[in-house]
């Protein structure tokens, strides 16, 4: 990554700073992550809900999941151009997380041996769990690193900025189910009082609805360019990159100095 070429001011950010950075940089990028979204979202949110409408919402809300966690790394691939890259195209995001699946399977196995360990002790250990394997996404993905490797290096990541790491994994957690049943009620509200076309019963009573469904598969893309930016945060604390880039920015003023000398005389 050429940091002098970050299209965002590399500093050091509070977490509800990052989320905004986040919401901004989404919408100053609609075109980019629409087309990420349709090539990614849309299959994803058909599988599940074609999965629930065969199985139930149990295995509909288990699908969403698993294909959740392999389907927020495109979206971590697309965030690192935009922010590091003048161009983006939708083949090479798509390339990136294609080359990266099998080495994500790998760590997803991991995550989910983890978490199935740490359920068995009330979920206590996932406290300290869930931040070791925060980052092994953007690790995996942008510094296409093994899976031991990965898991080591996204360890020393989080544990740089424990406070940070922990306080990103719950907000994570809690955030799809929220844009879930957030999508649920509003969607039922629109479709009942605006369209007046009769809404799905509520999530509540049948263990999901399309509209939840879909709340889940539309807050991933700004999820994972949070993550990504909280990432980018620690990084920067952990690596001094704003001492980095200021040094650098002078730098490029005192070498054009000379050249605007020479030219007034």
């Amino acid at each position: 990554m050429d940091l002098m070429r970050a299209r965002v001011a590399l500093r050091e950010r509070p977490l509800l700073d990052v989320l905004d950075l986040a919401v901004r940089f989404c919408a100053a990028h609609a075109r980019d992550y629409a087309k990420v979204s349709l090539a990614v979202l849309v299959p994803g949110f058909a599988a599940s809900w074609l999965a629930a409408r065969l199985s139930g919402w149990a295995v509909g809300w288990g699908a969403a999941f698993v294909l959740a966690s392999f389907a927020g790394a495109p979206f971590v691939a697309l965030a690192s151009k935009l922010v590091f890259h003048d161009r983006v195209s939708l083949r090479e995001v798509l390339a990136i997380s294609l080359r990266a699946l099998p080495r994500l399977a790998g760590a997803r196995f991991v995550q989910a041996m983890a978490l199935g360990g740490s359920l068995l002790m009330l979920g206590l250990p996932w406290l300290w769990v869930g931040t070791i394997l925060l980052f092994v996404v953007e690790v995996i993905v942008l510094e296409q690193s093994g899976v031991g490797a990965a898991l080591g290096r996204a360890n020393r990541i989080a544990n740089a900025h424990f406070g940070a790491a922990i306080a990103a994994m719950l907000l994570l957690m809690l955030a799809p189910a929220g844009a879930a049943l957030l999508a649920d009620y509003a969607g039922r509200e629109v479709l009942a009082t605006v369209l007046e076309v009769r809404p799905p019963p509520s999530v509540f009573e049948v263990g999901g609805s399309w509209l939840a469904l879909a709340g889940w598969w539309c807050a991933l893309p700004l999820l994972s360019t949070a993550r990504f930016f909280v990432y980018l945060d620690v990084r920067t604390r952990t690596e001094g990159w704003d001492i980095q880039t200021r040094f650098g920015a002078i730098a490029a003023r005192a070498a054009s100095e000379p050249r605007r000398d020479r030219q007034a005389a």
